[in-house]
Order: C-alpha cells, then sequence, then structure tokens
C-alpha cells in the first residue's frame, strides 16, 4: 500500500465492523496495512528480535480475526487502543513462554524452571515501561499519518521545505539555496506546514476519540 494511504492510524469504526466479517479480504489488508508497524515495533521494544517480531504481527491479526465477532467499542471498558495492546502483550507472554521452554534443561537449575513463566510474565507485564513502548510507537505512528496527510495537500515546495528543515535538521540557509528561496519564504513555508501537521494530528485524534481511540 502507498505511504499516502496510512490516511490516519485510527480505524475507522465502520472499518471495525466490516473485521467482523471475515471473508472481508480488503478491510483485513486495509487493518494490516495500518497496524503492522506499530505492533511490530512494541514487539522490538519488548526485546524480540526481528523474526520473532514478525510472528507477533501475524499472531496479533490471528487473535484479533477470533476476537473481533464478539469486540464492541465500549468506552467504560477502555479504548481499541487498549485492548489491541492487551492482546499484543498477551502474544509476547505466550511467545517468551515457548522460548524459556526450549532452554536447554541442563543449563537450569529446578528452581529456575519454575520461576521462567512468572519471569515472562513479569517481562512483558512491566506496566508502566511496555505501556510508555506502546504509547511512543501510536504516537509516532499518528505523526507518520500525519506527515503522509499534509504531504497530499501540501504545496510541494513548502512541504520540502519544511522536510529540510524540521526533519532533515538542514540550516535555512542551505535550504535557500537548495529550493531557490529566500530566508523569509523558507520560514513562512515551514510555519505553513508545521501549522497544517498540528491541524492534521487533531484531526487524527479527534477521529481516535470517536470510538478508535
Amino acid at each position: 500500500m502507498s505511504e499516502s494511504g496510512y490516511d490516519s492510524l485510527q480505524t475507522r469504526q465502520t472499518l471495525l465492523s466490516r473485521l467482523r466479517d471475515l471473508g472481508d479480504d480488503e478491510s483485513w489488508r486495509r487493518f494490516f496495512d495500518l497496524y503492522w508497524r506499530l505492533l511490530y515495533n512494541f514487539a522490538r521494544k519488548s526485546g524480540l528480535d526481528h523474526h520473532a517480531a514478525r510472528e507477533i504481527v501475524q499472531d496479533t491479526v490471528v487473535s484479533m480475526a477470533r476476537k473481533m465477532p464478539e469486540y464492541h467499542y465500549d468506552p467504560a471498558k477502555g479504548s481499541f487502543r487498549q485492548w489491541l495492546m492487551r492482546i499484543t502483550r498477551r502474544r509476547i507472554v505466550d511467545h517468551l513462554r515457548r522460548q524459556y521452554r526450549q532452554l536447554p534443561k541442563a543449563d537450569l537449575v529446578p528452581e529456575a524452571l519454575e520461576e521462567l513463566p512468572e519471569h515472562a510474565e513479569a517481562v512483558t507485564d512491566t506496566t508502566q515501561a511496555l505501556e510508555a513502548a506502546w504509547d511512543e510507537e501510536w504516537e509516532r505512528a499518528t505523526f507518520d499519518a500525519a506527515l503522509a496527510r499534509v504531504r497530499e495537500t501540501s504545496n510541494p515546495r513548502h512541504f520540502q521545505a519544511f522536510d529540510y528543515c524540521v526533519l532533515k535538521q538542514w540550516p535555512v540557509s542551505k535550504v535557500a539555496d537548495t529550493l531557490s528561496m529566500n530566508a523569509a519564504q523558507v520560514y513562512l513555508a515551514k510555519h505553513r506546514v508545521a501549522q497544517a501537521m498540528k491541524r492534521a494530528v487533531r484531526q487524527i485524534e479527534g477521529e481516535r476519540s470517536q470510538g478508535m481511540s
């Protein structure tokens, strides 16, 4: 899917409704495109390697598919964001437990073997650390979604100035020379795109709050 397809991180409530139909391949592909990177990065921040993180993405999507027919958004029970995080954390716990069971028992004393499942739970249930990692990845995905949205609607030259100044951290003089602009034009272009970014982020966050946070 093209980057412009990431029009927002949130999955609209209508999409969630369609996901209850396991045969709706198009909706499931859209969901995967929107969320796979978030799930993958969260798994990596939980200490898993590339291969294991990819497995977590697949396992999480499979678990969601099984649970979607019974899922109904209820603000009193928590957001979709929290629900998805809980599913992902459980898959990470399961993976860690499988890893520990596969360790050579000759290298472990009986006491250690007894503690491993609890240790696995502790690793992934370090609530503050994991929730902070999840929030960080969610906000990064929100920024990326806003960036894609603004790129589609902004003056291309203005967006380039913003990209060079803010994302690539070029000095204004270099941006001005590269784009054949003066410093004032660079500052104005950067300001306009920055304001558009703020609006896009607020819009995405607002969309989330309407049943998709």
